[in-house]
């Protein structure tokens, strides 16, 4: 089938978002050589499987590209899993992340709950999929999908969590006396923000295509301030820090 306008702007703005995430996260993954830094390593990690959604819709629009065809709408089998199983995987290792930071001393329960919560979400994945995958959801062109209600449920939690637990990580640097730090935290806290405001936009896309543009250019925008957020390159410094 022949893609429409909309369906291809759709699609190319999903994949510019995927390059520009994975090319942020294999910088984070290169830094790790230089600074030896757990955190640094551990959130290329997560930046990498975050976004797992977008490699669903981006790689079923080059598949739908390339041979004219429908991508994963014959396959929705793969689109799922492409999209969902590095959810809890993220949702896990961010829990780590979180917890060498900020209450580190209930990082044995919290890990746990979201260790057991993600393997609860990947088995009961895994069993409907097998099953049908229309238990899972719906593929409704070659690049967009609806899930069911218990993993849009868990999409949202997710979203939530994020937002919660990456605001409260930022603070932590507000505090600090270096004007670096405390720059590195407001940058996480906008990133947080901004992925979780680009993310609920992005449900909100099928309005518009307007939105959908606007949500992608914000998620973009996510990419490069988390790495502002932990790395802060020269020229950050020099954009925000004029002054001092």
């Amino acid at each position: 089938m022949a893609l429409s306008i909309i369906q291809i702007l759709n699609g190319s703005f999903s994949l510019i978002f995927v390059i520009i995430s994975v090319f942020i996260s294999i910088l984070f993954l290169l830094k790790y050589r230089q600074y030896k830094s757990k955190l640094i390593f551990l959130f290329g990690i997560i930046l990498l499987l975050l976004i797992s959604s977008w490699y669903a819709s981006s790689s079923s629009f080059i598949i739908a590209l390339i041979f004219n065809g429908t991508g994963y709408m014959t396959t929705p089998h793969i689109y799922f899993i492409i999209g969902f199983t590095p959810l809890p995987i993220a949702a896990f290792i961010w829990s780590i992340v979180f917890t060498d930071l900020v209450y580190q001393s209930k990082k044995r329960v919290f890990r746990m709950i979201f260790a057991s919560i993600g393997i609860i979400m990947e088995v009961i994945f895994f069993i409907l999929v097998m099953i049908d995958p229309r238990l899972i959801g719906e593929v409704i062109s070659p690049i967009d999908a609806d899930y069911n209600i218990l993993i849009t449920l868990y999409q949202f939690f997710l979203v939530i969590y994020m937002l919660i637990t990456g605001i409260l990580f930022g603070k932590e640097s507000l505090k600090d006396d270096n004007p670096e730090i405390r720059l590195k935290g407001r940058l996480l806290i906008i990133a947080f923000v901004s992925f979780v405001l680009g993310a609920i936009l992005e449900i909100l896309s099928g309005i518009s295509i307007a939105i959908m543009i606007i949500a992608r250019l914000i998620l973009i925008s996510s990419s490069i301030e988390f790495y502002g957020g932990f790395m802060l390159p020269n020229w950050m410094k020099k954009l925000f820090l004029r002054n001092n």
